[in-house]
């Protein structure tokens, strides 16, 4: 699910050389995680690099950089059950930095602990430990927006994002058009929170304490997305982080109150099917069948239809 760098030799020896940071430690790094818009390290002092493209996926790169170095900067009155990472620094990258032409700019943020929702989900969980992950996550979700409600002050929110990426499917996959006005219809009805992370997947949740899973607080990574909209937002990659979906739901009325609606539900997984349908189609992710990702999308776009429940 990479791109190719844009040189020869360890990625990490390659950016720590271009970037010319005297404060960072010489490589080896671990690699957490490398994606369409970049990389993050571990840097082995206890913080986290990451390195953002200008274009990977859908939309923009410096869009995707300063969204989470302002949400990185709010979230730091979250307190109780929701971990998120300290900013330590964020600079753009100069256009003219030889070698780093491709990229936009850098986050070096504290490391939080744990292991991802997929690491502990993947080690042999049984049904009842999965099911409690889930919820968890829906609990964590619910927590975030009770808490992250009170960040923002005045007129001032988060831009929305959802509504912005269905404007650029439509243009990457030109005949889902008209689905993407309707799911976007869909999820402008009804009530909207002024903070989403946007993005609660398998690989962005961390699980502070895997033997106590319903005690645990969660760390949320990757604000990429950090966004205004409908709650059920948060709940558009339910079914692809590997445990039962329903729980995720579930534990979200079960600690916020409040009953994700269905339809918005399913218009929110229809959203996230045809992300997965346009990023398909501009061949960013090798190995991503465009023809498997669109019968995904008409499946998806039918329960939107008919949404259960």
């Amino acid at each position: 699910m990479t791109q190719p760098a844009p040189h020869s030799g360890p990625v990490d020896a390659f950016i720590h050389h271009a970037l010319q940071n005297p404060d960072f430690p010489s490589p080896p790094w671990t690699t957490l995680g490398t994606g369409v818009w970049g990389h993050v390290f571990d840097l082995g002092d206890g913080s986290v690099l990451k390195i953002v493209r200008h274009k990977g996926g859908i939309g923009s790169g410096a869009e995707i950089f300063a969204g989470e170095v302002a949400a990185l900067k709010a979230t730091k009155g979250l307190a109780s059950g929701i971990q998120t990472a300290d900013l330590i620094d964020a600079p753009s990258i100069p256009p003219d930095t030889e070698g780093l032409e491709d990229y936009c700019g850098w986050i070096r943020m504290d490391r939080l602990p744990g292991k991802t929702a997929s690491q502990v989900l993947f080690h042999g969980l049984d049904t009842p430990a999965q099911e409690a992950l889930m919820r968890r996550l829906g609990m964590a979700a619910a927590e975030l927006h009770r808490q992250s409600a009170r960040l923002l002050t005045g007129d001032t929110k988060l831009p929305c994002v959802s509504q912005d990426r269905l404007l650029q499917i439509a243009e990457i996959v030109p005949d889902m058009r008209t689905a993407c006005l309707e799911v976007g219809a869909v999820l402008a009805a009804g009530p909207q929170h002024p903070f989403l992370h946007g993005d609660i997947n398998g690989g962005n949740a961390l699980i502070s304490n895997p033997d106590t899973i319903a005690a645990s607080d969660v760390g949320l990574v990757d604000w990429g997305e950090a966004q205004s909209g409908p709650i059920e937002i948060e709940l558009r990659h339910m079914h692809d982080i590997g445990g039962p979906a329903e729980a995720m739901a579930e534990g979200y009325q079960a600690a916020g109150g409040v009953t994700p609606d269905q339809t918005r539900i399913a218009a929110a997984l229809s959203l996230n099917a045809l992300g997965t349908l346009a990023i398909a189609t501009l061949g960013t992710v090798p190995g991503l069948d465009p023809g498997a990702a669109r019968d995904a999308t008409l499946l998806r776009l039918k329960a939107l239809d008919r949404p259960s429940g």
